[in-house]
């Protein structure tokens, strides 16, 4: 049965009686989602703090309290004197149930405030699949759905995150995006809302003064002082601000120095993912995979230093009382200085039993040596992500990644003591033939052949594919999906391969993948879809026991909107896209020449290690701005046939705006 939305009335409420609330939280299945009180929770004075932030994530208690980033924040703001931070995550169905039974609003698991009662809600978007949720967390805490419906007294709601970045289908829902890395962002924007809301108080400005001031903040895109052009056949024509305030092109934040390691971090109750201590020991990725978002907008890579990594895994340990500690980075194994940062962790804390966990390394022998050290005795199943079963397609998607790394690092784990490999795939990439599919499933079973010659029956190989969905801000930002049918003959290749070599398989159903490319590469007509299918009872989309297609078909034949119209449809180089107005870092020019490099088979080279790129990213202070440095002060130093192919390499990548424009 279908629950559809019941409006919670928006009644502020300064002394919240908790007990219905509390009774209601009582009948459901895991009322530790809910209850707050954590070790190293803050529960602060509420009517002796100015501004009052209710951090979201449209999700699961289970999962946004692994969400490092919602810590992050949550730590900055409560750190200020005029102003505190609470959380607020997801209902699951049973509490929502009883909250719309009963009338009674969502609220913050620190004071019990509901949500409709802070000045500030930011959500965090993680995923494309948590959109309706957004929608049905503000609903359920008592702000108007969209922006144009809220008084200029009501919650300011702020989104930040990867989804961020494409945020039109959003757009009427949200009052202002952060737009990249919030650290220094979320403070200048407490600290407008701090004002606006003494002027407020003083002189009753409208809603729109603040969403003026705000568009001032640099990073900070708000939709409602845009207006969007469209061309007769549907594409955009252009988004253009309609106020001075408002910049033509809004860039993404970027910190260039990492802040201190959050070290007091919020203890769950209960069992959640990735339950373990976690440092970032770096932030962004060179590697310059063509269709990895993140890969591009958490540019440049900065590290922390081995010393600074120790020193504050002691505090977290100490803190916690976990005994496990992840190593957390796009590309863990990329560190300059990895090999001696988990030496010099074990030396410091291994005889407390510290296990340390590296959630993302390269496929090649050293993150498997890496990995070997860390695993401590314990080896079950090692991850590695060839994401292409060809040199050719691997080439094409730029994974530097060669056969010999792959069978070498399998080689290496098996014959140390691994016993399972899972092995994760992409279907449906550009350029990709049934044949690239094919090879999948030959490298897997070389890989489990590997694993027989070394423990025999005990090996297990999996594959997992994820289908590919092009992404806003990547060289394959152009690109069509594969459409169902050929995702479905490619699934098939792989499941009868798979089970005759012995390999374990699992796909992603194509309907899913295509919600997700129209949601990431949307306009803000896809608005209207989303919003009819959250009051059709869409929710949850990224649980398969929840996601339900057939709601998001009749929302979109509601609207008149083709999905595959965003999902499938390549566009012109030149076409203005619906996130042309938002700048990620990296320069249209660089993404263009990428996918050119593409369909010539050309690799890029990691910028860490060797030339610099020339993505955009050069501007900052950083690596980037070194590499560049470097190069030049080579060539002044000398003319040897290395330092010149690095400059003619350079001035290549300079050029490519020109050589790739028409």
């Amino acid at each position: 049965m279908t629950l559809a939305p019941t409006r919670i009335e928006a009644t502020p409420e300064r002394a919240p009686d908790m007990r219905l609330y509390e009774s209601l939280v009582a009948r459901v299945s895991r009322p530790a989602r809910y209850s707050g009180g954590e070790l190293h929770s803050v529960t602060k004075a509420w009517d002796a703090h100015e501004v009052r932030v209710a951090l979201a994530y449209p999700d699961l208690y289970d999962l946004g309290m692994a969400n490092l980033g919602l810590m992050i924040l949550y730590d900055i703001v409560n750190r200020r004197d005029d102003a505190l931070a609470e959380r607020v995550f997801s209902p699951w169905t049973d509490l929502e149930a009883l909250l719309r039974e009963h009338g009674e609003p969502l609220r913050s698991l620190e004071t019990r405030h509901a949500v409709r009662d802070f000045d500030v809600l930011g959500v965090t978007l993680q995923y494309e699949a948590c959109y309706t949720n957004v929608l049905n967390l503000l609903d359920l805490g008592g702000i108007a759905v969209r922006t144009a419906d809220r008084a200029p007294e009501d919650t300011i709601v702020i989104a930040g995150g990867s989804g961020a970045l494409s945020p039109e289908p959003l757009a009427p829902f949200i009052d202002a995006f952060v737009l990249g890395e919030g650290e220094e962002v979320m403070r200048e924007v407490v600290d407008v809302v701090r004002a606006w809301k003494r002027d407020r108080e003083a002189g009753g400005l409208p809603r729109i003064e603040l969403h003026r001031r705000l568009a001032g903040v640099p990073g900070v895109y708000v939709p409602s002082v845009y207006a969007v052009d469209y061309h007769e056949d549907g594409r955009v024509r252009e988004v253009r601000p309609l106020d001075g305030a408002a910049p033509g092109r809004v860039t993404r934040r970027v910190v260039e120095s990492l802040e201190p390691p959050l070290t007091k971090p919020i203890v769950p109750f209960m069992e959640v993912v990735h339950d373990r201590a976690t440092i970032e020991i770096q932030r962004g990725c060179t590697q310059g995979c063509r269709f990895c978002q993140a890969g591009m907008i958490y540019r440049p890579t900065r590290e922390r230093s081995v010393d600074e990594v120790v020193r504050a895994a002691g505090e977290l340990l100490d803190n916690t009382g976990y005994d496990e500690l992840s190593l957390m980075s796009l590309s863990t194994t990329d560190h300059r200085e990895i090999v001696p940062m988990v030496n010099a962790l074990m030396d410091a804390y291994g005889d407390r039993g510290l296990k340390i966990s590296i959630p993302s390394t390269r496929v090649d022998s050293f993150s498997v040596e890496v990995a070997d050290a860390v695993a401590r005795g314990k080896k079950h199943t090692l991850t590695l992500a060839p994401e292409a079963g060809s040199q050719r397609l691997r080439n094409t998607i730029n994974k530097l990644v060669s056969e010999e790394n792959i069978l070498t690092a399998a080689e290496n784990a098996f014959s140390n003591g691994w016993t399972s490999v899972k092995m994760y795939f992409m279907v449906g990439q550009p350029t990709e033939t049934d044949f690239d599919v094919e090879e999948i499933v030959r490298v897997a079973s070389a890989v489990k052949q590997i694993g027989r010659q070394h423990i025999g029956g005990r090996a297990r190989v999996r594959v997992s594919t994820s289908n590919f969905i092009p992404k806003a801000h990547t060289p394959y930002q152009w690109v069509g999906q594969a459409d169902p049918a050929t995702l479905r003959r490619r699934h098939q290749i792989l499941r009868e391969g798979c089970r005759r070599a012995g390999v374990q398989f699992t796909w992603e159903e194509p309907e899913k993948s295509l919600l997700e490319a129209v949601l990431s590469r949307g306009d803000r007509r896809v608005a209207e879809v989303i919003e009819s299918a959250w009051r059709g009872g869409a929710k949850f989309d990224s649980w398969s026991e929840h996601h339900d297609w057939s709601v998001w078909q009749a929302s979109f034949e509601e609207h008149g909107v083709d999905p595959a119209f965003y999902a499938y449809r390549t566009r012109d180089l030149w076409e203005t896209l619906p996130w042309a107005h938002i700048h990620g870092g990296t320069e249209p020019s660089y993404l263009r020449g990428e996918w050119m490099k593409t369909l010539n088979e050309e690799i890029t080279l990691d910028c860490k290690r060797d030339p610099c790129n020339v993505c955009g990213m050069q501007t900052l202070d950083g690596d980037c701005r070194h590499k560049i440095a470097e190069l030049v002060q080579m060539k002044v130093d000398g003319d040897s046939t290395q330092k010149e192919r690095l400059m003619q390499e350079r001035e290549r990548l300079m050029m490519l705006p020109v050589i790739s424009a028409p």
